[in-house]
């Protein structure tokens, strides 16, 4: 992607000089182009448009950034010198380094920069403010680091700090804290794998083992990663409709274990972790009707029904909406009553939400308060901690309720 930005701001210098020049950009654009429908969505939104190209600079961050994760927060030099290839990867150690359409900023372009579509991270500890420029710092980004580190992103800190592997390390925190998938071509497999090992062995990164306790006993948050905040897909809402995606999705499948085909499909991911979570918005946890209140105002839906409702019957009072049985609705609310679909144990019922309607007639949906361990009817037991995906068949599709904005179907 960085090719095709630099290919556009070239041609637009160039207008008006020789012909020969201009050809050797529209050859050049040629090339760009090729590369840049080769990538993902993602691909845009994560990547740095203005990374450091100068060594001192690139060489003290790097440094910074290795000594910061061993001595503050106990990493073996193998685990941060995987993360500082990262970086690299990432920012090229500009801690300034900002890509405004993808909205990322700083040294591992964090996500709610200037516009939320990759999610809201960067502001997340308080030091960084979106937008001012001034308070991307090194030393404000190592607090974030460090907020993150120690609270949702713990499972990477336990993961990555006591890696034996520098290059194993680095994917890990690709996927980890990043949230780019290994199948993703932004990961860069063999280019970060290098990197781990060349600052691995220019650090000193054998004779620094890591500090870090049993997570039992560390006093850290080890609620579920959110790296789902940068692993998406889709820079928009999917159109809901297409080609038939194959396979099934079973019951309870996070979105890491999605293919691409249904990432794509589903396109820009639910903001979960964006939902509100206290007492009076959550008052029963993380419920199916509470997910699908928020998906559905995410999704545009302008209703009054709030959280605290049946999934059996979600929305279908609500004057502002249209319940019809058997009919299926891209980006609508399905019901179930108990036992449809496999789903709702008691008269409650479910609901979930309808991201993908297959020409088959079968649906992709998300859904929350199904995973087991992590569902039931209170916020001591309701605590899924994102929201999974599953394929319902045609025949159960054509016995389930939707409910939509009157004028949507």
């Amino acid at each position: 992607m960085k090719k095709w930005l630099a290919g556009f701001v070239i041609l637009f210098l160039l207008i008006g000089s020789s012909f020969g020049g201009l050809l050797m950009m529209t050859a050049s654009l040629g090339a760009g182009e090729a590369a840049a429908s080769a990538q993902s969505c993602s691909d845009v939104q994560n990547e740095s448009v203005n990374p450091s190209d100068n060594k001192d600079t690139t060489n003290t961050n790097a440094k910074s950034i290795f000594d910061h994760l061993t001595k503050a927060n106990g990493f073996s030099g193998a685990g941060a010198a995987g993360a500082v290839a990262v970086a690299e990867r990432e920012s090229g150690f500009n801690p300034q380094a900002i890509n405004p359409s993808g909205g990322v900023a700083g040294w591992f372009q964090w996500s709610g920069w200037g516009n939320t579509i990759n999610g809201n991270r960067i502001s997340s500890e308080g030091s960084i403010k979106s937008g001012d420029i001034s308070t991307l710092t090194a030393v404000n980004e190592f607090k974030l680091l460090d907020y993150e580190l120690n609270g949702s992103k713990n499972s990477t800190r336990m993961s990555v700090g006591k890696a034996t592997d520098p290059q194993q390390a680095a994917l890990d925190w690709s996927v980890l804290y990043e949230g780019v998938s290994l199948a993703d071509g932004q990961t860069k497999e063999s280019e970060i794998k290098a990197n781990a090992l060349k600052w691995y062995t220019s650090f000193d990164g054998k004779n620094i083992p890591s500090s870090i306790k049993d997570a039992v006993n560390d006093g850290a948050n080890n609620n579920t990663d959110n790296s789902y905040q940068e692993a998406n897909s889709g820079c928009d809402a999917g159109s809901g409709t297409g080609e038939q995606i194959k396979g099934n999705i079973p019951m309870g499948t996070y979105y890491k274990q999605l293919s691409p085909e249904v990432k794509k499909a589903i396109g820009k991911r639910p903001d979960f972790k964006s939902y509100p979570d206290d007492m009076t918005s959550a008052p029963w946890g993380h419920q199916c009707a509470w997910y699908v209140t928020y998906r559905a105002k995410e999704m545009g839906f302008n209703e009054s029904t709030t959280a605290e409702g049946n999934g059996a019957v979600w929305g279908q009072s609500d004057p502002n909406f249209i319940s019809e049985v058997g009919k299926p609705v891209a980006h609508s609310a399905v019901d179930f009553k108990q036992g449809q679909g496999g789903r709702g144990t008691s008269e409650a019922g479910h609901t979930a939400f309808v991201e993908y309607v297959n020409p088959d007639g079968s649906l992709i949906i998300s859904e929350c308060n199904v995973v087991s361990g992590h569902s039931g009817m209170d916020r001591a037991s309701a605590t899924q901690p994102e929201e999974s995906y599953a394929t319902i068949s045609a025949a159960d599709a054509k016995i389930l309720t939707y409910v939509y904005p009157k004028g949507k179907g």
